[in-house]
């Protein structure tokens, strides 16, 4: 029986140091497995895919972010591209309107000017009988009704000055065909070819411009002078 007890307590003491050199052979003393080895390999499996699913998610990732960017630069050109046009149509609309303003402006002063010169050019014919009324020395005219009749033709002058009127020069001046109108020719060989040697009916300017020329005789050389 003791013997029986000896055997089985040295092959248990074989055995626990077979343990301790498998023990020993594992690495940090740690015996390893077969599950434990299958669970390494299955974790580090894992991990890899792990990483080739985050690299393929910054690819997509990036990829969407530069089709954001390139969508929102073709946005901006197309934004600046209305803004030019826009700012070309108001430069122009405030061209067109400028143009616009200054041709009423024209207009109304041609019409303005059109209806004074049609005012008075009904005018001149009761402005020039108040002018030979008020220059007469008619005794039969009372010296009130006299200084009345010049009272009225030196207010009537004043307001057509300040529309301006204005006489043009005739006698003794060179004929301008612009503001004379020659109704005779007189020989003189005295004056210089084309001078005005009479006017027959007064011209006057409104503003430069010649509402009613002169009329005039003009002088002439005589025949054997130019022979």
């Amino acid at each position: 029986m003791t013997k029986n007890i000896k055997i089985m307590s040295n092959e248990s003491e074989k055995k626990l140091d077979k343990l301790e050199d498998d023990k020993e052979a594992t690495p940090e003393g740690k015996y390893a497995s077969p599950s434990d080895t299958e669970s390494e390999s299955k974790n580090g499996g894992d991990s890899e895919s792990n990483e080739i699913e985050v690299v393929q998610s910054s690819e997509v990732l990036f990829a969407e972010q530069q089709a954001i960017v390139q969508s929102l630069k073709q946005e901006l050109d197309e934004s600046r591209n209305k803004i030019g046009e826009l700012q070309h149509s108001v430069r122009r609309l405030a061209a067109d309107f400028d143009n616009y303003k200054k041709w009423v402006a024209k207009e109304r002063q041609i019409v303005e000017r059109t209806a004074t010169e049609s005012l008075i050019k009904k005018l001149l014919d009761i402005y020039e009988s108040l002018e030979k009324a008020a220059a007469t020395n008619d005794e039969s005219m009372g010296k009130e009704f006299k200084e009345g009749i010049k009272l009225i033709y030196k207010e009537f002058s004043r307001v057509l000055k300040s529309e301006g009127l204005g006489p043009i020069k005739a006698e003794g001046t060179q004929l301008d065909v612009c503001k004379h109108e020659v109704l005779m020719q007189m020989v003189n060989d005295e004056a210089p070819e084309n001078t005005i040697l009479q006017e027959i009916q007064k011209g006057y300017l409104l503003n430069s411009l010649v509402l009613r020329p002169a009329k005039v005789v003009v002088s002439q050389k005589s025949q054997k002078e130019e022979t």
